[in-house]
């Protein structure tokens, strides 16, 4: 592990994925509400479009974080989402990205990020300007937070 609950992080060569996702931008404090509601939605248009998921769900953040963040709450799918209601189709571009995977409660994310971009930065290498989180296991009410495994990919240029 590269720190406590962190792999070290990687690199991989990705293709682009296609999500159907609901994006907006969003303040801190709104970050919780905006999944619990967006992904209900993003499932709903899916299933209503017979559409299946690809994979785990996803958040990405398009951008630099202040006050506000630019999220989409994404599903990856296996062809383009035409859309439907709030919910549309958005293209992750194929990008050489740095992975990190983080065991346990969501509240060690900020800093594993932190770690990431520590990671990227001490390389030279250069974000491109997006990065997400995927949720390779889902949360259950009254579940044990260290049981959470949620992968980091950070999009670098080049």
């Amino acid at each position: 592990m590269g720190q406590a609950g962190f792999t070290e992080p990687t690199i991989e060569d990705r293709d682009p994925l296609q999500v159907a996702c609901i994006r907006r931008e969003v303040g801190m404090e709104e970050i919780p509400e905006f999944y619990d509601s967006a992904f209900p939605a993003i499932f709903s248009a899916l299933g209503e479009s017979g559409v299946d998921p690809s994979a785990p769900p996803m958040g990405i953040v398009y951008g630099q974080a202040g006050d506000t963040l630019d999220l989409a709450v994404a599903v990856p799918v296996a062809e383009r989402f035409a859309g439907m209601g709030e919910v549309r189709g958005e293209t992750l571009p194929a990008a050489r990205t740095a992975i990190l995977t983080v065991a346990g409660d969501y509240a060690q994310l900020p800093a594993a990020h932190d770690y990431l971009q520590s990671w990227v930065s001490e390389r030279g290498l250069v974000p491109a300007g997006w990065v997400w989180e995927q949720y390779l296991t889902e949360p259950v009410p009254g579940g044990d937070p260290a049981e959470n495994i949620t992968r980091l990919g950070l999009g670098l240029q080049g």
